[in-house]
């Protein structure tokens, strides 16, 4: 009964010791950069607007682009994208 006892608090101790490491000790962590916005000027776009969320864009706005119908749109955003080309002849009869 007492080698049991013994060999428990053992390893409870063991436990106890092998949680209070340091784990910053064994791993190293990146910081994970800001989005990035395209390299793209505005002077490019067939228009300064975001067709979907109507925001106006400027220089390091864009965050995306599509093309449609020869023409090249940006977007703030990826979901702004998606949005205008689900129907985007919705979002261009409102110019």
């Amino acid at each position: 009964m007492k080698n049991t006892l013994l060999i428990l608090n053992l390893c409870v101790a063991l436990v106890l010791v092998s949680c209070n490491q340091n784990p910053t000790d064994k791993v190293t962590t990146t910081p994970i950069p800001d989005a990035q916005t395209m390299d793209i000027k505005v002077s490019q776009l067939a228009v300064n607007k975001d067709f979907f969320c109507g925001m106006a864009l400027e220089e390091g706005d864009i965050s995306d682009t599509a093309s449609y119908e020869n023409k090249i749109y940006g977007f703030c955003s990826a979901e702004c994208k998606a949005e205008f080309l689900k129907n985007p002849q919705t979002y261009l009869a409102q110019q």
